[in-house]
This record gives structure tokens, sequence and C-alpha cells, in this order.
């Protein structure tokens, strides 16, 4: 009898509690915790935050829908936390809340950066340029703070001392408004050695300066209004 049960059936109570935990492995059971579901219009991977969100099993989770919340323009499937930041387009593109905006390197210190050392930062809108940066391009000798378009131009140095392509040329302009930059009338009294002002009455506006984002001002004097770099 003790040799019938050990060659027949416990193997059949094995093969019986073989199947049950084989079966139970195999099939599962449905995870019972739920999370919350947000959609993911463009499909980039990444959800709307801001949307409501459904609440689902991961087994039961809802079509067009994602768990993470970062994606800070859900209908544009270029911006999104892995996205690229492209300059100088007024887009924040990888949802870090910076742009990108292209600086150049500033080595004299003088405000004014050199055209061939464009470099694209990721900043605040309407921060100061990093340390050894500007916003401009407009110095023509980055090796000499005396040298740049506020500068005065000094005569029989054989220098265009302020970066306006004319040499030992000695121009005084009026400056209404104080801002180091002049309108195009001419004094004899004392002034500034440039005529680049587009409005010489608010000291806000100039060249060079960074772009002022929303004010649907030229603010730096380049034809353009509310542009970024």
């Amino acid at each position: 009898m003790k040799t019938k049960f050990l060659k027949t059936v416990l193997p059949a109570m094995l093969l019986v509690v073989a199947v049950f935990i084989i079966g139970s492995g195999c099939t599962g059971d449905q995870d019972p915790i739920t999370y919350n579901w947000y959609p993911d219009m463009d499909e980039d991977g990444f959800g709307d935050g801001s949307a409501t969100p459904v609440s689902a099993t991961i087994d039961d989770a809802p079509a067009g829908y994602v768990r993470d919340t970062n994606d800070c323009n859900d209908s544009d499937a270029s911006i999104n936390p892995d996205a690229v930041e492209v300059a100088g387009n007024n887009i924040d593109e990888n949802c870090n809340g910076l742009h990108a905006i292209t600086f150049y390197a500033d080595e004299d210190g003088d405000g004014f950066g050199d055209e061939g050392t464009p470099e694209v930062i990721e900043v605040t809108l309407g921060d100061d340029a990093p340390s050894g940066f500007s916003y401009n391009a407009a110095d023509c000798e980055d090796s000499d703070p005396a040298i740049n378009p506020l500068a005065f131009e000094i005569l029989d140095n054989g220098i265009d001392d302020n970066c306006d392509g004319l040499t030992d040329v000695f121009e005084v302009y009026v400056d209404e408004d104080g801002d180091g930059y002049g309108s195009n009338q001419m004094t004899a009294a004392e002034g500034v050695h440039n005529n680049l002002d587009c409005d010489d009455d608010n000291a806000d506006i100039y060249p060079y300066r960074a772009e002022i984002i929303g004010n649907d001002v030229d603010d730096n004097c380049n034809g353009l209004t509310d542009e970024v770099n």
C-alpha cells in the first residue's frame, strides 16, 4: 500500500500542486494599486500635469495617457523635457523654465562682445548676461576696454576707438537722454561720439542692450520688436 501511494498518489498530488503554482505564475494577479494618468496628446511620452488625471491600475491604463506630468506644451511633440533647446526663438523647448540665448564673449569687460565668439547659454529672459559675456557683438577690439562703441574717438592715434568703421574722425552728437548714445544731431558742445540712438528721449532705449520681451518696444534699436537673441 505504501509503495502504491508513493508511486501513484504522491506524484499526482505533486502534479496538481505544480500546476497550481505554475498556473498562478503565468496568469498573475492584477496590480491592485491605482495611479494617476495624464493625457499625452502629442504622444511624446510626457503628460500634461495641468490636466485632470484619470485613476487606473497599470493593467487598465487608458490609451493616450501616461504617468509623467512634465510636459509644458502637450500640443507640440517637439517641446518636452528631452527636447533640444533652440536659441533665439522665444520657446522653452525642454520645459526647464529657461531660454537659449546667443551670447558673445566680453574678454575686456567693457560690456561689448566679440562677434567671433558666440555661445548659446540658457537663462531666464530679462536676466543680465552671464559673467564674461555680452548680449551684443559690437566690440571691434575685445582685448582693449578703451575701444568700444561708447568710446571717445582719439585723433591721430590710427585707431577706430568707437568701432564705427572710421579712424581719427572726430564727430560729436547730442545725447539728450544721457544713455551714452547720440542722436543724429551734431553739436560743437559736449556730447558723444556716436549717433546710434533710435530714441534719444528715453534712456532705457539704446543700441546693443538686451531686448525686453513683451513690451512691444524696439529696446535695442535694431529695427525688431520683442525678439530673442
